[in-house]
């Protein structure tokens, strides 16, 4: 059975013992009113329909207590009014970050202009094990062949594309793209994608081959990101892609620091909960 919202939505529904007609009567609307038809509870839960708003989304899992994790959403709430987001979205001060935020963040931007640039530093300066969720540095930058195979002999590379086939099925979800037509041609970006990567990897030395791994995921990750850790040092940056699309959305760049709830780890352990779960993933 291929995994989608209604079987999470389903599964917190049970766990507090609320039937489809009680959870109808307190869904809550895109409009910001509540109640639906039970008939439309049981079409989200057998995945018949699927829900597009974002806000809808983070109100239901805090009506069924769900970890908003679970429906591909980032821990950052982009509606949440109390959100600051001069202090999130501010391209002007960047210096001024460098060695002084706690997360570690070195670089706030709301613009894509330099978004692969960003991705292919750092890649260009990974040692060890690197991480990506997303194709933007894969599809657009010419050189990522050559760059993806020399980071190959100093660790592996773990890379989650969406699937193509469910990006096909399932693009009214894809909110992160403002454009309806660019969701619904979305699907041909990854497969290109894709036969980029499948020819990379025939032209492996085959030394290299296991050290390339890559799977294609069926849900919404929260996060394109570009990564890599080697014990001791590593860096992140990262977009969230569950941002209010017709706003600027938030990227940053930051680097590993100590303790076991930082934003690096976060960001990590997020990625391969997503890796790891077999429901959602297959390999490519």
């Amino acid at each position: 059975m291929e995994y989608h919202y209604g079987i999470t939505v389903r599964e917190g529904r049970e766990k507090l013992k609320m039937t489809q007609a009680q959870l109808a009567e307190i869904w809550p609307q895109s409009g910001g009113g509540i109640g639906v038809s039970v008939n439309y509870v049981s079409d989200v839960e057998r995945g018949i329909k699927n829900i597009t708003d974002l806000q809808t989304l983070r109100r239901l899992c805090n009506i069924l207590q769900i970890p908003i994790w679970k429906m591909g959403l980032s821990d950052y709430n982009p509606f949440d009014p109390s959100i600051d987001d001069s202090r999130i979205l501010d391209s002007n001060q960047i210096s001024s970050y460098d060695n002084f935020h706690p997360y570690g963040i070195t670089k706030l931007t709301n613009t894509s202009s330099d978004r692969i640039l960003d991705y292919k530093s750092c890649l260009l300066e990974a040692e060890g094990d690197c991480f990506i969720s997303g194709t933007s540095m894969i599809h657009l930058a010419e050189d990522s062949n050559d760059i993806l195979r020399d980071k190959l002999y100093v660790g592996k590379i773990y890379l989650l594309i969406l699937d193509p086939d469910w990006i096909k099925r399932n693009f009214s979800i894809l909110t992160f793209i403002a454009d309806e037509e660019d969701r619904k041609e979305f699907h041909y970006e990854i497969r290109n994608s894709i036969r980029k990567l499948n020819q990379l990897q025939r032209n492996l030395p085959l030394e290299l081959i296991p050290r390339l791994k890559i799977k294609t995921y069926s849900t919404i990750f929260p996060y394109i990101i570009t990564g890599f850790e080697n014990g001791a040092i590593g860096k992140l940056v990262v977009e969230i892609t569950d941002y209010i699309p017709e706003k600027n959305q938030p990227r940053f760049t930051l680097h590993k620091t100590s303790g076991k709830d930082t934003m690096f780890e976060h960001v990590k352990n997020k990625f391969f909960s997503i890796w790891n779960n077999t429901a959602i993933t297959k390999e490519m």
